[in-house]
């Protein structure tokens, strides 16, 4: 899902597949936010998906001790390599994303 406000955009993949995502990046995903798919497992946010969203910032949303082992190494390689300034529930806690329509900001709760 995609949504948008102005000039500002997010782009939610929730649990999309590789299909899902060759699908997406042929359909101008272009988005200032990624939330990525499948709590960061090696088959999601491939290359070309990246290429065609060009997100600012991604989240992963993922528990401290979750037992698939995720973020996987090579999704957070492809977003670093990418220059999208990553975020992760299980170690910033909770982050929040504002878009006024011009511009994004985050927010990091962080634990308490």
């Amino acid at each position: 899902m995609k949504v948008s406000y102005e000039k500002t955009s997010a782009l939610l993949e929730a649990d999309a597949e590789k299909p899902t995502e060759k699908l997406v990046s042929t359909e101008d995903p272009r988005a200032d936010v990624l939330k990525v798919a499948h709590h960061g497992s090696a088959s999601s946010t491939n290359v070309d998906l990246l290429e065609a969203i060009q997100p600012r910032f991604a989240v992963i949303s993922v528990g401290a001790r979750y037992v698939y082992h995720q973020p996987r190494f090579e999704v957070l390689e492809r977003l670093l390599g990418a220059g999208v300034k990553t975020y992760r529930t299980d170690a910033n806690g909770l982050t929040s994303f504002y878009l006024d329509g011009q511009t994004v900001t985050s927010d990091v709760a962080g634990f308490h």
